[in-house]
This record gives structure tokens, C-alpha cells and sequence, in this order.
């Protein structure tokens, strides 16, 4: 049986595994993703974004913690410094300031049967930054999430570690001041399904709306 690596013994790797990578996000993981920031957020806390390429970081006091799944081996975690109501309302995100985290666990990992290592992936990563004003960024990403017990009941925890995450679309004013990082997250949620419902549709339109980096005004030729 493969032991579970300390944080002390987690090396940040410059690169994640592109295989185990369900279809809708197969194309937000396919670089390489350099990992010197971190995100380090304390159970039921709060934490902080920190740009592996700028010297600036986000705080997020991830206030809504909210999680839903279909069976025990996957799960959709909703973390925002959004209050309910707005997160699930996707009129009011048009001018809304936050952030908001939507992670899904496509396989839970079974010890000498799913690879454990940190060049594993277990887990898609979408983080938004919401500006005000109708701007915002979208930074994705994946990486390896150990739960705490199979989300089958009222609450799921866990922790996510060594994901990487960089920006991949955004709307024209956006101005990124993250580029890429290293997301390591202890998270605790309760189940609400409807909620995750909407604010997972209100990401997908967001990240459907949004332009690539490539087509990014404020970003090509941006060195």
C-alpha cells in the first residue's frame, strides 16, 4: 500500500500528468504548468493565491462552501467569498467582486490501485476572479484530491494538493496579475445540490463568454 506523502514531502513539480482527465476539461490541462505559488487554505477558512510569475496575491475568505455528487467516487465542490445568494444568481455575477473556486473530483483514489504522487491528477480545477463591471479572468488547472471518506452523506472533506492552475480566458479589461500557481486547499463543504447546479452553470457560461489567452488583447505580445 502507497503511504500518503507529508506536505514536507511533496516536491512542486513543474509539470502535471496529462492522463485521467474527464472530457470537458481535457483542453485546460494540457500544458505545462510551472508551480512555485501556492494557495494555502485552512479548513473552513480562508487563503491566499499567490503568482508563481508577479509579485502580487488573492485572499479569498471562502465563506460558501458547498459540494454535490452523483456517486462515491465523483464530486463537484463549489468554495466562494460570494455570498449564496449571489453565487447562485447569474444576473448579479455581471458586477459582482470575488472569487469563485469550482473543483471536481472525477475519480476518488484507491490506495494501489489509483496512482498516489504528485504528478497524479484526480481533480479539475476552475478559478474565477470576478472584477466588477462585467470583467473577470478564468485560471484552470488540476491536480490531486484525497477525501475524507466517499461524498455520500450531508458533508464531504478533503484536501487538494500540488494542482497547478494558469490563466486561460478572460474578458477584454481583465487584467491578470496571477499568470500561474500552485493550489493546495483543505476544504470542508455541505451538500447543496441545487446551488452547486446554478453556480456551476453560471462558471460555464462565464468560461464560454470568455476570450482565450491567445485572442486576449491585453495579453499577446504582453512579455
Amino acid at each position: 500500500m502507497t503511504s500518503r506523502p507529508t506536505r514536507s514531502e511533496r516536491p512542486i513539480t513543474p509539470r502535471l500528468r496529462q492522463t485521467l482527465i474527464p472530457g470537458l476539461f481535457c483542453g485546460l490541462l494540457i500544458a505545462a504548468l510551472p508551480a512555485c505559488g501556492s494557495i494555502t487554505i485552512l479548513r473552513g477558512t480562508s487563503g491566499a493565491l499567490v503568482s508563481s510569475e508577479q509579485p502580487h496575491r488573492l485572499d479569498p475568505d471562502l465563506r460558501t462552501r458547498i459540494f454535490d455528487s452523483e456517486d462515491k467516487n465523483t464530486a463537484d465542490l463549489v468554495l466562494s467569498d460570494l455570498p449564496m445568494e449571489v453565487l447562485t444568481d447569474g444576473d448579479a455575477w455581471q458586477n459582482a467582486t470575488g472569487q469563485v473556486i469550482h473543483a471536481r473530483m472525477f475519480v476518488k483514489p484507491r490506495p494501489g490501485r489509483t496512482p498516489i504522487e504528485t504528478t497524479a491528477c484526480t481533480v479539475t480545477i476552475r478559478y474565477l476572479v470576478l472584477a466588477g463591471d462585467g470583467e473577470y479572468g478564468l485560471y484552470a488547472g488540476g491536480g490531486f484530491l484525497i477525501p475524507n471518506g466517499a461524498p455520500e452523506g450531508s458533508k464531504f472533506s478533503g484536501e487538494i494538493y500540488n494542482a497547478t492552475v494558469r490563466l486561460v480566458s478572460a474578458t477584454p479589461g481583465f487584467k491578470d496579475l496571477i499568470g500561474s500557481g500552485r493550489l493546495d486547499i483543505d476544504f470542508s463543504t455541505r451538500r447543496n445540490a441545487e446551488a452547486v447546479k446554478r453556480a456551476t452553470r453560471n462558471a460555464d457560461f462565464l468560461a464560454f463568454a470568455a476570450l482565450p489567452v491567445a485572442d486576449h488583447p491585453l495579453l499577446v505580445n504582453d512579455e
